[in-house]
């Protein structure tokens, strides 16, 4: 039937029959697929007593959250908040707060003593962070601590400070604060989430790349 095809018509052939197949492959299981990619993402510990919990810049509302609920179940008895950017919103209104002073402020709000929450905020990124808490942790005596970001950011965030901590001789645990904005087991329905994973892919290859 296919005697009369050339051989170039034949590998033509050939290619769109598999391309068929990959397409109809995904198509069939995209929801496990979208699944794992968010998944890869997220890297979490199992988490124990440690001598502070930290809060990094971003997303002060659900981080800072987050932070004070593993407070509440006294995972730690202090909070460092980080993040040296300012966030737009706050600047557009005249309230050019850092995001570690955010954080903190909602932190308090909920009724932690002052002087159980610092914020540091000379770091404007997460390698920067990680630096500026490997100095504060070596120059207070910190052993352990516990690392809190958005879920989809602690992927790269482990990676960037497991590097910085290496031989400090300082546990690092890792936890994700869940999003406000969408659910992080079906993020492809969510803008928000889409929005999220694609740059937070990104900046893996970013840091990939530059660190």
């Amino acid at each position: 039937m296919t005697e009369g095809i050339s051989p170039k018509t034949k590998s033509r052939l050939n290619k769109l029959i598999w391309l068929i197949f990959v397409g109809a492959a995904l198509f069939f299981f995209r929801t496990e697929i979208l699944s794992a990619s968010g998944s890869f993402l997220i890297h979490e510990s199992e988490l124990t007593r440690s001598d502070a919990i930290v809060v990094l810049g971003g997303n002060s509302l659900d981080r800072g959250q987050h932070a004070y609920s593993l407070y509440r179940q006294n995972f730690a008895g202090k909070i460092i908040c980080t993040g040296g950017n300012v966030p737009s919103v706050l600047s557009a209104i005249g309230a050019p707060l850092f995001e570690s002073e955010v954080s903190r402020r909602l932190i308090l709000a909920e009724g932690v003593d002052s002087s159980a929450v610092i914020a540091l905020s000379s770091s404007t990124s997460t390698f920067e962070e990680a630096i500026e808490l490997k100095d504060y942790a070596e120059r207070n005596g910190l052993k352990s601590m516990i690392v809190v970001s958005s879920k989809f950011h602690t992927k790269r965030v482990s990676k960037v400070f497991d590097k910085a901590f290496k031989d400090s001789g300082i546990t690092l645990l890792y936890s994700g604060a869940p999003s406000s904005s969408y659910d992080e087991a079906i993020w492809w329905k969510s803008e928000s989430g889409m929005i999220m994973v694609n740059n937070e892919y990104m900046k893996l290859l970013y840091y990939f790349l530059k660190h």
